[in-house]
């Protein structure tokens, strides 16, 4: 039995938007999913602290290359890039210089191509936040946004990728966002896209679907009152494509199970040719929304 199911309160009504009318939609690895029917965002009803999240995450503990390949690997990094080189241009049409800061830059990838900019970064993993420390010194802090310090000056830009899923208080993360940008400041955030067409097909089996790592599920309309009520005005949505190695299709498809098909599959072909060949992904489930601070 997980730490997260251990004498475990529930949420009552939606952390976004405090309704109270919420729909069952699926047990996944005996947590509970729910759909607020006002603002739609699909979330785990269980409620979780940071020291459980960082026991799953093996903060403090040594995490090997396999469970960890996607951000360490360096092979993976040009299939990174590809997505980072997108969103770099997409920033720039926005504003062109200045402060950005990277909550989660994991080894500093984004950060390394975002160059003209001075960067800052936050990382919850020791191995992570090294690496990136390594690059861009005192810039980088090792811990949770919600510990981070106002370094005493407001940024241009700050992005949120593959991250706000995972947080215990969203609607808290996008309220400090905000008070760490300047007036006009530019949020970026990626995170799953729950009202794609490909994520409404594939219902309970869809990837993303891991409760230990992800704890909310965004749609665009969940998105939009997100930051409406944490006073940022939404510019538009981009479904930015990814590349990824054939063997990461297996590895997203395990969803973690070390016991499934997909994982031994995974196993089987990566690093090899085939399971390194590299593919292109944009079935529209990752979406990307850029807002600015009012």
């Amino acid at each position: 039995m997980s730490l997260f199911n251990q004498n475990r309160t529930h949420h009552s009504s939606c952390p976004i938007c405090k309704n109270e009318n919420l729909q069952y939609k699926y047990t996944i690895n005996n947590f509970t999913l729910v759909q607020c029917q006002s603002c739609r965002l699909l979330f785990v009803k269980e409620k979780c602290s940071q020291e459980e999240l960082d026991v799953n995450y093996k903060v403090g503990g040594d995490m090997t290359i396999e469970e960890d390949w996607v951000y360490l690997d360096e092979e993976n990094t040009g299939n990174l890039k590809y997505y980072y080189k997108n969103l770099r241009s997409l920033i720039l049409k926005q504003i062109s210089f200045g402060k950005i800061l990277d909550v989660g830059c994991n080894a500093g990838q984004f950060l390394d191509e975002m160059n003209g900019f001075e960067r800052y970064g936050i990382d919850r993993s020791p191995s992570h936040g090294k690496i990136a420390k390594e690059k861009y010194g005192e810039n980088i802090f090792i811990g949770t946004f919600e510990d981070y310090q106002s370094p005493g000056f407001l940024f241009d830009c700050i992005t949120l990728q593959d991250v706000l899923d995972h947080m215990v208080y969203p609607l808290e993360v996008l309220k400090k966002c905000n008070q760490l940008l300047k007036p006009g400041g530019l949020l970026v955030v990626k995170v799953h896209d729950m009202s794609s067409l490909f994520a409404r097909t594939m219902g309970r089996n869809f990837y993303a679907f891991i409760p230990q790592t992800h704890l909310f599920y965004f749609s665009r309309a969940a998105l939009v009152t997100a930051l409406e009520k944490t006073s940022f005005d939404v510019i538009f949505f981009r479904h930015l494509g990814h590349l990824m190695f054939l063997s990461a299709i297996f590895y997203r498809l395990s969803r973690g199970n070390k016991e499934s098909l997909f994982f031994k599959l995974y196993k089987l072909i990566d690093k090899t040719r085939l399971g390194r060949k590299k593919i292109y992904k944009n079935l529209h489930d990752i979406v990307t929304v850029f807002a600015k601070k009012r």
